[in-house]
């Protein structure tokens, strides 16, 4: 699934080769999409004034003052390019912009990607997101996590706590900061909420300046893929050796997600 630092990319490069432009028709809008968002085809004439980005979601702000929400789950893409491609049997959303003859298109293999206008419903899910990821405080981050007693690789995945993070960056930045994944949130020290604020925000701003992390279908809209899987420390790492210490990476499984950590650089200290 696209993280925040994959999101991020996503926002800047509409930003680039979108923003301004006009939808001149509506080509291909799949029934599954139709299905969840009715009004899709209101898009045909207005204008994409911006994009931003709240947590793991993409808003694109219309001339009309309408906003559309995007979220691309787990195998979501968005494409943009000149308007003669082939289409995919992948491809949920075509767009068509009257200038330059640019297409816009929504490709989802597994079909769990949302594309909604923002209505009450998705206003209120928006309004619950947590502190972004890449500007947390050690303060905030103090403040969430001592009424916690989950893992603390669960409370980070909460979007409703921190928005954005994913798996990828959970287990990077718990690797940097050398706290163990199971570990209760609430016995967090000072030192550690001092360390892992800084190891989420180094990590943010280095995948985003990576363009995020490729494994599978990711990429940005102009189809170039993601560097930052050549600084993974942990993340899809089992069985290779620790960079720090040599001791081998370990996977398990937190809350149901897999969760990869080095047993000597993590201590688990919960009965100590």
């Amino acid at each position: 699934m696209p993280e925040l630092p994959e999101v991020e990319t996503i926002v800047r490069g509409l930003n680039s080769m979108v923003k301004g432009l006009t939808v001149l028709r509506l080509p291909h809008v799949s029934p599954h999409l139709l299905k969840r968002e009715p009004q899709l085809r209101q898009l045909t004439g207005d204008t994409f004034k911006s994009f931003e980005r709240r947590g793991k979601y993409i808003i694109a702000h219309l001339k009309s003052g309408k906003r559309l929400m995007i979220h691309l789950r787990m195998s979501g893409r968005i494409l943009v390019g000149e308007d003669q491609r082939r289409r995919d049997q992948h491809d949920h959303l075509e767009i068509v912009f009257r200038a330059r003859r640019r297409r816009f298109v929504f490709r989802d293999v597994r079909k769990f990607g949302v594309i909604q206008f923002v209505h009450n419903g998705q206003q209120e899910t928006l309004n619950r997101l947590g502190v972004d990821a890449p500007v947390i405080t050690p303060s905030q981050l103090s403040a969430l996590t001592g009424k916690s007693n989950r893992p603390v690789k669960s409370l980070l995945l909460d979007q409703y706590v921190i928005a954005g993070l994913g798996n990828i960056y959970v287990d990077e930045s718990l690797y940097r900061s050398h706290i163990h994944p199971l570990k209760a949130s609430s016995s967090l020290s000072a030192n550690e909420i001092g360390a892992l604020t800084r190891a989420i925000r180094q990590v943010m701003a280095s995948a985003i300046k990576n363009l995020g992390t490729t494994f599978d279908s990711y990429s940005g809209v102009n189809g170039e893929t993601g560097r930052f899987a050549r600084y993974l420390k942990v993340y899809n790492q089992k069985g290779s050796r620790c960079g720090k210490c040599g001791d081998i990476i370990a996977k398990i499984k937190v809350g149901g997600r897999g969760t990869h950590f080095c047993p000597t650089c993590q201590k688990d200290d919960r009965r100590s």
